[in-house]
């Protein structure tokens, strides 16, 4: 009995200790690492919107039906004139937290699309980040929802699948409409 008792008393004064030290590593890093995600957010706008000096984080609550959309920043050009959004979405495909960045000028073209942080199959879905399947949406008017086809495209509107990867390549098609919808709607073009 007495024995379970130390064993029981040594047990709590190492989880005490653990917990404490668990909470200072926290303490210590939360700061950098908010630092380093506010980077990365940044990167993945000007990727997405090359023609943009400096973003401005736009506020307001976001309807509920483009709920997949965290936050939208206005692109804004050298002249200090606004050109456009960048939406960050959050989405699911083949694994939950697809994060991408929908650039879209007030042209009506889309910027880019820039595929962040995702647990996609390596070889498959993780193809959704290379030029050649992002790239596709660089250029397209948002006048047209896009659609996901598994051959060669022959319409303005059609991006081409990721062979075996339809439903990463569908869930980001949906997310990029998503971000087009929601510029349509902020810009009173929607129908």
């Amino acid at each position: 009995m007495k024995s379970i008792v130390t064993i029981t008393i040594k047990l709590l004064i190492i989880t005490l200790i653990a917990g404490a030290v668990l909470g200072v590593v926290y303490s210590v890093t939360k700061e950098p690492i908010a630092e380093q995600e506010i980077l990365k957010a940044n990167a993945a706008r000007f990727a997405a919107f090359p023609q943009a000096v400096r973003f401005e984080e736009r506020t307001g609550e976001i309807p509920e039906a483009y709920g997949i959309i965290h936050t939208v920043h206005d692109a804004v050009d050298a002249q200090g004139q606004i050109i456009g959004i960048t939406a960050a979405i959050t989405t699911k495909a083949y694994s939950s937290g697809l994060n991408l960045t929908v650039g879209i000028g007030s042209d009506g073209v889309i910027k880019g699309v820039i595929l962040g942080s995702h647990q996609e199959t390596p070889g498959l879905g993780a193809k959704a980040s290379e030029p050649s399947f992002s790239g596709q949406y660089t250029g397209k008017p948002i006048d047209t929802q896009l659609r996901v086809v598994k051959t060669a495209p022959s319409r303005q509107n059609d991006i081409q699948a990721i062979a075996s990867a339809t439903i990463t390549s569908n869930a980001i098609t949906q997310a990029v409409n998503t971000a087009m919808d929601y510029y349509l709607y902020m810009t009173g073009g929607a129908q």
